[in-house]
């Protein structure tokens, strides 16, 4: 009898322990270059501070759930080196940008594996896209029409003609004097007061056709009265289009996505390269 309760003793320990080093086990990430965003599995530092008077607080623990832009990593070249990979929070409201601080260079964080980071897939596509009225043609047609975005944390930001014209900002990737302009990067398009901010209830998404549902209507937007407290916007994203210019020995390309929008024709500008 001794030896059967020694014997079933040993074999619940042996159990237990495989259980706990499979639970314990995790994937390293950095080695899959596929992987745009994660969502945090157990909140831990990613990069970000409070922001204090324009200048970096203390850090903040970004709490379970949270989706973050990977815009960088190490990846992992032996067994006892663990990736490490940069964040950001991505295209975030203006009002949550006034209380984070994102150093520009961002910061290297360990343990970059699937028990704190899960990969992530946007269930709305087109968020953190700045969609701008009309077509793009590279011709300057296209320069300081209306533009609109959804951020990360699920506010849709309308900046007018008047404002994209006082900080000279022509399209997403346009900005300053023609000819003399700044890198993409720091457009104040990312930075700067929307004309309009409006929090997004909730969203639907049925193939390449998005909705999204709010309580209040955006003056430059076509949306619909669906219902006493809600209004929709319809998208509905076309074609991709890639095109190159040549004058003399100089060359432009650009790549951009057309949308109808309400019934109206927008357009992502997602890349452009010049060159001689």
């Amino acid at each position: 009898m001794l030896k059967k309760i020694t014997l079933s003793f040993a074999i619940g320990i042996a159990l237990f322990t495989s259980s706990t080093i499979a639970a314990n086990a995790s994937t390293d990430l950095g080695n899959n270059e596929n992987i745009q965003y994660v969502k945090v599995k157990k909140p831990t530092f990613t990069g970000q501070y409070t922001k204090v008077n324009g200048k970096k607080g203390h850090r903040i623990i970004t709490p379970k759930g949270t989706i973050l832009k990977v815009l960088g990593t190490t990846g992992s070249t032996t067994g006892s080196q663990r990736s490490q990979a940069v964040f950001s929070l991505g295209q975030i409201s203006y009002a949550k940008q006034q209380r984070i601080y994102q150093p520009k260079n961002g910061i290297y964080i360990r343990n970059y594996n699937t028990t704190y980071f899960k990969p992530y897939s946007l269930k709305l596509p087109m968020r953190s896209q700045f969609l701008q009225l009309g077509q793009y043609a590279n011709n300057g047609s296209e320069h300081y029409k209306p533009i609109f975005v959804v951020t990360m944390d699920g506010y849709l930001q309308y900046y007018s003609q008047s404002r994209l014209k006082h900080y000279r900002i022509q399209n997403n990737m346009s900005y300053g004097k023609p000819g003399n302009g700044g890198p993409a990067v720091d457009n104040p398009l990312f930075k700067i007061k929307p004309t309009r901010s409006i929090k997004v209830n909730r969203f639907l998404v049925k193939g390449k056709h998005y909705y999204l549902y709010y309580r209040t209507p955006v003056k430059g937007l076509a949306e619909k009265k669906v219902s006493k407290t809600n209004y929709r916007l319809t998208i509905r994203q076309l074609t991709t289009i890639g095109k190159t210019w040549h004058s003399g020995e100089d060359f432009f390309s650009a790549r951009w996505t057309n949308y109808n929008v309400g019934g109206h024709r927008f357009f992502y500008l997602g890349d452009v390269e010049s060159g001689d």
